[in-house]
C-alpha cells in the first residue's frame, strides 16, 4: 500500500516536471499569443519598486550612495553662561553623497560627485542665544558641499570642474588616527561662541551679546569648498601635486605625501593659497559678525599651511602636528577706527600676520574592546596668535563700534579625549574635553596710542557622541 502511494506520487511529480519544462520551452510563443495584459500586475509592481529605490540612471555610469550621521551631546561654559545641547558635530557634519564613474577607454575614466550636509544644530553655531538650528524658527537646512565632475587619465592625472575641494583644502587635517572629535580646526564650537570679558553679568537679553566671537581670535583655517577648476597629478611613489583656481581671484597649490616603511606609517602635506577676491557686497563687522550696518572689511589673504602625522603601527603610538601662517594685505576701510579716531599711528602693535600651530599625540590600538575595534586615547594643544588684530573691541569694552580696536590677541587650547571604533557597525563613539584661555589687548580713543589688556573668561566644553557610516 505504501509502495503504491510512493509510485503514484513519483508519477505525478514526473508529470508536473514535464509540464513545467514544456511551459518554459514554449514561453516565448505563449506570451506573444496571450498579449500584454497577463504581465500588467507584475510590471506595475516593478515600476513601484523602481520609484522607491536608488538606482542608476543608465547602464554606463556606476553609482554609489554613502555618507555618515555624526551627532553628539555638548556641554559648554563660557564663564558667564553654561548649557547642554544636542548638536551636529561640526568637525564632520552629517552628510550623504552620491559618486558615479564610467570607463571611457583603457586608462581613461569620468565621474561625478554630489555631496550634501544635513544641518539642524551645528556645534559651532550654538551659543547663549541660539540653542538649535541656525534659525531658531526653522528645522535646519541642506548645504551643498560638493557638486562636480571629473575626467581622469591614469598617466596624465585628473581634472575636476565644479564645486569641490580646492587644492589646499584639508591640508591641516592629515591625521593617521582619523580622530572624529579633535583636529587642527576648532570648528567644534568656534564660529559663534562668545569670548567673554571677565566680570560679565549673566546672559539676559542684550547682555548675551557682550563678548566677541571665538572665531575672530581662534578661527577655522580650513580652505572650504568652492567653485573651481582643479588638477591632480598621478601618484609618484606616494607624492601627489595639486593646483586649483576659481571664484575669480582664488588660487592654491598643494603637495601631499603618503608612505609606509616596515612598521612606520607617514602622511604629510603643505599648501599655499592666494585669495584676492573682493567679495563685493559682503559687509563684515570687525568683531566677526555679519550685519548690514557694519563697514565693508576685506583683506587680501596669503596662507601657508601644512600638517604631518606619523604612526608606529605595532604599538599604535602616533603624533599629528599642523601649522598655519596667514598674511593679510590692505583693504577698503578694514580699520575704520584708525581712519576716524586715531590720527597718530598705533605703536607697538603686531604685523598683519596670524600664526597657528597644533599638536596631538596618542595611541590607537585594541585596548578596551579588541573584538569591536581600536581604542584611541589622545591629548592635544593648540595656539593662535594675532588673528584678532584689527577687530573692533567695542563689545569687549562696553563701547560703541568704531571706538576701540584689538592690537594683540592669542588663544590656547588644551584637550583630552577617547575614541572607540565599533568596526561591525562602521561606527565610532567618542568623548572629549577642551579648555580655552584667551589674551586680548586693545586701544581706545582715550588710551591711544597705548593699548590696554582685557581680562577674558576661560571657556570649557565637553562633548560625547557617535559617527556611523553607511
Amino acid at each position: 500500500m505504501l509502495g503504491g502511494s510512493k509510485g503514484a506520487a513519483a508519477r505525478v511529480g514526473i508529470a508536473l516536471a514535464g509540464l513545467f519544462a514544456g511551459g518554459v520551452a514554449f514561453a516565448p510563443a505563449n506570451a506573444a499569443d496571450l498579449g500584454g495584459d497577463c504581465c500588467a500586475d507584475l510590471e506595475e509592481r516593478i515600476a513601484e519598486l523602481e520609484a522607491t529605490t536608488v538606482r542608476k540612471g543608465n547602464r554606463k555610469v556606476s553609482v554609489a550612495l554613502s555618507g555618515h550621521i555624526n551627532r553628539m551631546i555638548m556641554w559648554w561654559d563660557d564663564g558667564v553662561n553654561d548649557d547642554v545641547y544636542v548638536v551636529d558635530n561640526a568637525q564632520s557634519e552629517s552628510r550623504f553623497r552620491m559618486k558615479g564613474s564610467a570607463s571611457i577607454a583603457p586608462g581613461w575614466s569620468a565621474g561625478f560627485l554630489i555631496e550634501m550636509e544635513l544641518i539642524s544644530a551645528e556645534s559651532k553655531n550654538v551659543n547663549a542665544r541660539v540653542d538649535g538650528a541656525p534659525n531658531e524658527n526653522a528645522d535646519g537646512f541642506i548645504r551643498n558641499r560638493k557638486t562636480s565632475w571629473h575626467l581622469k587619465n591614469d598617466q596624465l592625472g585628473k581634472i575636476t570642474v565644479g564645486r569641490d575641494s580646492s587644492a589646499a583644502d584639508d591640508i591641516l587635517l592629515l591625521n593617521i588616527a582619523k580622530n572624529p572629535i579633535a583636529d587642527a580646526h576648532p570648528k567644534l564650537s568656534n564660529a559663534f561662541r562668545l569670548v567673554r570679558p571677565a566680570g560679565t553679568l549673566g546672559c539676559n537679553g542684550a547682555s548675551c551679546r557682550t563678548g566677541i566671537v571665538q572665531n575672530a581670535i581662534a578661527p577655522n583655517l580650513d580652505r572650504t569648498r568652492t567653485d573651481i577648476v582643479r588638477y591632480d597629478t598621478p601618484s609618484f611613489n606616494g607624492l601627489v601635486l595639486s593646483a586649483a583656481w576659481g571664484e575669480d581671484d582664488v588660487a592654491d597649490v598643494a603637495i601631499r605625501y603618503k608612505k609606509e616603511w616596515n612598521s612606520i606609517r607617514l602622511v604629510a602635506g603643505i599648501g599655499y593659497l592666494w585669495d584676492t577676491d573682493e567679495r563685493e557686497g559682503v559687509r563684515i563687522c570687525p568683531d566677526g559678525l555679519m550685519q548690514a550696518n557694519c563697514v565693508a572689511e576685506r583683506a587680501d589673504l596669503e596662507r601657508l599651511a601644512g600638517s604631518l602625522s606619523v604612526m608606529h603601527v605595532p604599538s599604535g603610538l602616533y603624533v599629528y602636528a599642523a601649522g598655519d601662517r596667514d598674511g593679510f594685505g590692505t583693504s577698503n576701510a578694514a580699520s575704520p577706527l584708525r581712519a576716524t579716531v586715531f590720527t597718530a599711528p598705533i605703536t607697538g602693535r603686531n604685523a598683519e600676520t596670524g600664526t597657528m600651530w597644533y599638536l596631538q599625540a596618542g595611541v590607537k590600538r585594541p585596548l578596551l574592546a579588541p573584538a569591536l575595534g581600536a581604542t584611541t586615547l589622545y591629548g592635544e594643544y593648540q595656539e593662535f596668535d594675532n588673528f584678532g588684530v584689527r577687530r573692533d573691541a567695542g563689545t569687549l569694552l562696553g563701547l560703541a563700534r568704531g571706538n576701540s580696536e584689538i592690537t594683540d590677541s592669542s588663544a590656547e587650547l588644551w584637550g583630552v579625549g577617547i575614541v572607540q571604533d565599533i568596526d561591525p557597525a562602521a561606527m565610532k563613539l567618542y568623548a572629549g574635553l577642551r579648555y580655552w584661555e584667551f589674551d586680548v589687548s586693545a586701544v581706545t580713543a582715550a588710551s591711544s596710542p597705548v593699548g590696554q589688556a582685557i581680562s577674558i573668561e576661560d571657556f570649557v566644553s565637553v562633548a560625547a557622541g557617535g559617527r556611523i557610516h553607511f
